[in-house]
C-alpha cells in the first residue's frame, strides 16, 4: 500500500488498516519521533475502543476519531517526504533539503531577510552617504539579499507540512512592511512548488491569504498556485473543514470568481503550447521567411526607403503578399488569445548561469532590482531606454525578459550603437523617454501578470536542467483539465455563474478539450424545450461528435433542431452525420431542408442527391443533379453522379453525352471510362465493354463496378444473368 492509498483510507476514516501499517513504516524509516507520535495516537484510539466496549458513551468520540485521522495524515505526509529523502539521494529536492538543515530555523531566515531589507532601504534613503559608498554598500546588500531570498525559497520548497509556528512566519513574510514585493512573490512561488510536492492545507490557506493582498504580483501568483495545487491534490484536501469554510466566504465575490475562471483558462492554454510551437515552427515562420525571400530579388533591383514604411504607415513590401499577411494575422490572433507563441524562441536561451538557481526562474522582471551582475551592465542610457521600452509592455514573460537582457548585455559597444540607430530610424517621431515612462507600460495589467506567471511556471517545468526530477503539472492538466464539476468545492463556488461557465466551456471546446467541455455543456443543457438553450445543445452535439459518440451526437443535434428549426449549422451537421451513419432517408430529408434555405448550394444539392440514390430513389435525385451540373459546369463530381443517375433511370444516351464531356475535359478520368463501359454493356456491345472495363477490374475498382452492375440488375436495366456472366469474364480474363 503506497502513501496515496494510506491518505485515501485515512480520509475515509479507516484506522484499522492504516495505524498498524504506519507504525511499521515509521520503524523502517528509523524516525523515532514519528514512531512515538503514531504510537501515542494508537494508544489513544485503543483506549477509546475499550471505553466503547465497556458501554461508556463519550459524546466527543467522533470528534476525537476525526482528529486522530487528521494527525495520522500529517504523519503520513512527513513519512512520505522522509522516505523520498532516504531513497532518492540523487534528487535536487533531497540535496537542498539536507543543505537547509544547516540553517537554524524558518524564523531565523525571515528575521535575516527583514534585517537586510531594512538596511537596504536605509542605505537608499541616506542622503549623507557619498554615491560611491552608497553604491558599494548597496551592491553588497543586494548580493546578501539574493542569498537570503534563495534560502527562504529553498527552505519553503523542501520544508515539511506547516504547523502553527510555520504559518506565523509565513504570515510575517506576507504582511511585512520591510520585505519587498518582489521577495514576497518569490516566497509565494516557493509555497506553490512545495504544494506540488506534497499536499498541505495550511499552505493552501496561506495562498488564499496572499490573494487578498493589494499587490497584484503577490495576489495573482497566490491564486495561480492555489488553483494548480488544489486541482492536483483535491482528493487529499476535499475534507479539510477550514479550507471549506474559507472557500465559502468567496461564494458571492464576483472578482474572485472572474479571477478563478481567468486562471483556469491560462493554465489550460499553456497545455496547448506544443501545438502552438509546432504551428509557429512549421507553418507561420516558414511562410514569413518565404515571403521575405520572394521579395528579395525585387529589393535588389530597386532602392527601398525603410523610413517610408513608418512615415506613411505602409507595410514592408514582403508583407503585402496575401499569404504572408494571413499568417501574420494568425500569429496576432494567437497572441491576443493568450497563446505562448514565444516559448520555442526563448527555450534555447535558458542556459545562462542565472537560471542555475531554481528561484531565479520565478523572479518578477525588474531592471532596478539587480539580481544578476549582467543586469547592472545595462546602465548605458540609450540601451536602458530601449530595454525599458521593449520589455515594459511586451508579451514576454519574466524569465524571457531576463533572457533577452542577458543577450543585450553580451553585445559590444558597436552593437549598442547599432541598436540605438535602429530605434531612432524606426521611431523617428516618438519620444522614447515619454513612452518608456508612460503609466500604461509602468503598470502592467492584472491579466498580463497572470498569463506571464503561468508562462514562467511552464518554462520552469519544461526547461529547468533538473526538470525530470519534477512531476510536470502541465502534463497532468492535459490529461485532466481543471473542471469545476470535478471538484465539489469549486462547483459550490461556481454553481450560479452560468454565463462564465459557458464561456469556459467554449474555451475548452476551441482548444479541443472536448470531454471537459462536454461535462459543462451537459450541465447547462437543463431541458430539451428551452429556446435559449439551442446553441448549448449544438455544442453538446459537437463535443459528442468529436468524441465519436454517434447516437448521443444525433440526439443532441435533433434536440437543437427541434427547439430552433432551420438552423443551417445544425441541419448540415445532422445531414452529414446521418449520411455517415447510414441513415440515408433522414440525411436526404435534412439536405432537402437545407436546400429550402439555400436552393443553389452545390454541397447540399449533391448531398441530397447522393442520399436519395443510396435509398434507391434515383428519379427523385435526378433534378438535384441536373441543377448541380448546371450551376457548376466544371464540377466533375456533379457530372459523374448525373451520368450514373441517368444510367440507372434508363437514359443511357443522355448519360453518354455527359460521359463524353468528362472524357474531353480529362482523358484519364477512370470513372468516366467505367461509366462509358457500362453504357456499352447496356447497348449490347459486350466485347467493347469488356475491352474498356477489363483494365478497371482491379482490386480497387472491382467492388464498385460489381455494385453498380447489381444496382442496374435490381432496376431491371440489365439482366442478372448477364451481369454474372460478364463479371466472371472480367475476373477470369476471358478474351
Amino acid at each position: 500500500m503506497d502513501y496515496t492509498d494510506i491518505q485515501k483510507k485515512l480520509r475515509e476514516g479507516n484506522l484499522a488498516e492504516t495505524i498498524p501499517l504506519l507504525l511499521r513504516k515509521t520503524v523502517d524509516l528509523g524516525d523515532w519521533g514519528l514512531t512515538e507520535q503514531a504510537g501515542n495516537l494508537w494508544m489513544t484510539y485503543q483506549q477509546m475502543l475499550r471505553f466503547m466496549l465497556q458501554g461508556i458513551n463519550d459524546t466527543q468520540s467522533e470528534h476525537i476519531r476525526q482528529d486522530i485521522c487528521q494527525q495520522l495524515e500529517f504523519i503520513a505526509c512527513r513519512m512520505e517526504r522522509l522516505e523520498r529523502i532516504k531513497l532518492h539521494p540523487e534528487e535536487k529536492y533531497v540535496s537542498i533539503s539536507k543543505e537547509m538543515k544547516r540553517l537554524p530555523s524558518f524564523e531565523s531566515i525571515v528575521t535575516h531577510l527583514e534585517s537586510l531589507s531594512a538596511e537596504l532601504n536605509e542605505v537608499k534613503t541616506d542622503e549623507l552617504l557619498r554615491d560611491s559608498i552608497r553604491q558599494h554598500r548597496m551592491d553588497d546588500l543586494i548580493e546578501q539579499m539574493d542569498t537570503a531570498v534563495i534560502q527562504l525559497f529553498n527552505w519553503t520548497w523542501t520544508g515539511e507540512v506547516w504547523q502553527h509556528t510555520d504559518m506565523e512566519q509565513a504570515q510575517r513574510v506576507l504582511f511585512s512592511d520591510t520585505i519587498s514585493s518582489l521577495d514576497k512573490t518569490i516566497f509565494v512561488s516557493a509555497v506553490t512548488l512545495s504544494l506540488l510536492e506534497f499536499a498541505d492545507p495550511a499552505k493552501l490557506l496561506f495562498l488564499l491569504d496572499g490573494y487578498l493582498m493589494d499587490d497584484d504580483q503577490v495576489s495573482v501568483r497566490s491564486l495561480v498556485g492555489f488553483l494548480l495545487a488544489f486541482h492536483l491534490h483535491y482528493d487529499r484536501l476535499c475534507d479539510n473543514t477550514e479550507l471549506i469554510d474559507r472557500l465559502n466566504i468567496y461564494h458571492d465575490d464576483a472578482a474572485f470568481l472572474r479571477d478563478i475562471y481567468a486562471v483556469m483558462m491560462h493554465l489550460q492554454m499553456s497545455c496547448i503550447t506544443d501545438n502552438v510551437t509546432s504551428k509557429m515552427r512549421n507553418d507561420i515562420m516558414p511562410a514569413l521567411i518565404q515571403g521575405m525571400t520572394a521579395k528579395k530579388k525585387k529589393e535588389e533591383k530597386k532602392d527601398i526607403d525603410p523610413n517610408a514604411f513608418v512615415e506613411h504607415g505602409e507595410n514592408p513590401e514582403w508583407m503585402d503578399d496575401e499569404h504572408t499577411s494571413k499568417k501574420m494575422q494568425e500569429m496576432a490572433e494567437m497572441q491576443i488569445e493568450g497563446a505562448d507563441i514565444y516559448y520555442s524562441t526563448f527555450a534555447m536561451m535558458k542556459g545562462h548561469a542565472f537560471f542555475n538557481q531554481m528561484p531565479h526562474w520565478f523572479y518578477p522582471f525588474s531592471l532596478t532590482a539587480s539580481h544578476a551582475p549582467e543586469m547592472r551592465s545595462l546602465s548605458h542610457v540609450a540601451i536602458n531606454k530601449f530595454v525599458r521600452l521593449i520589455l515594459s509592455g511586451t508579451p514576454f514573460c519574466n524569465s524571457d525578459k531576463y533572457s533577452l537582457c542577458f543577450t543585450f548585455s553580451s553585445l559590444g559597444n558597436m552593437a549598442e550603437s547599432a541598436i540605438e540607430a535602429q530605434i531612432n530610424s524606426q521611431l523617428p517621431n516618438v519620444n522614447i523617454d515619454e513612452l518608456a515612462e508612460s503609466e500604461e507600460l509602468q503598470s502592467p495589467k492584472r491579466a498580463d501578470l497572470m498569463r506571464h506567471y503561468v508562462f514562467d511556471l511552464y518554462r520552469f517545468f519544461n526547461n529547468y536542467p533538473y526538470k525530470l526530477q519534477f512531476t510536470n503539472p502541465f502534463t497532468l492538466l492535459k490529461e485532466h483539465p481543471i473542471m469545476p464539476f470535478s471538484h465539489p468545492l469549486l462547483q459550490q463556488l461556481l454553481d450560479e455563474t452560468n454565463e462564465e461557465l459557458a464561456q469556459y466551456a467554449d474555451f475548452l471546446m476551441r482548444k479541443e478539450f472536448y470531454a471537459a467541455a462536454l461535462d459543462i455543456f451537459q450541465t447547462l443543457a437543463t431541458n430539451e424545450f428551452d429556446l435559449s438553450l439551442a446553441s448549448i445543445w449544438q455544442k453538446v452535439g459537437f463535443c459528442h461528435q468529436k468524441l465519436h459518440h454517434t447516437d448521443e451526437t444525433l440526439h443532441a443535434y435533433m434536440v437543437a433542431n427541434s427547439i430552433k428549426p432551420n438552423s443551417k449549422w445544425t441541419l448540415s451537421h445532422l445531414a452529414s452525420l446521418c449520411a455517415t451513419a447510414g441513415r440515408m432517408e433522414e440525411a436526404a430529408q435534412y439536405y432537402q431542408e437545407l436546400l429550402e434555405i439555400q436552393p443553389e448550394n452545390q454541397k447540399y444539392l449533391i448531398g441530397a442527391a447522393q442520399s436519395l440514390m443510396q435509398c434507391d430513389r434515383y428519379k427523385e435525385a435526378l433534378p438535384w443533379l441536373h441543377k448541380a451540373s448546371y450551376l457548376d459546369e466544371q464540377s466533375d463530381t456533379a457530372k459523374q453522379l448525373l451520368a450514373w443517375c441517368l444510367i440507372v433511370c434508363g437514359k443511357k444516351d443522355e448519360a453518354a453525352n455527359h460521359i463524353l464531356q468528362l472524357q474531353a475535359a480529362n482523358a484519364t478520368n477512370l470513372m468516366a471510362q467505367q461509366l462509358l463501359g457500362i453504357v456499352m454493356l447496356m447497348d449490347g456491345k459486350m466485347k467493347d465493354a469488356h475491352h474498356l472495363l477489363r483494365p478497371l477490374a482491379n482490386d480497387e475498382m472491382r467492388a464498385d463496378l460489381h455494385e453498380k452492375l447489381n444496382i442496374l440488375a435490381r432496376h431491371q436495366v440489365l439482366k442478372p444473368a448477364s451481369v454474372t456472366l460478364f463479371m466472371d469474364a472480367l475476373l477470369l480474363n476471358i478474351e
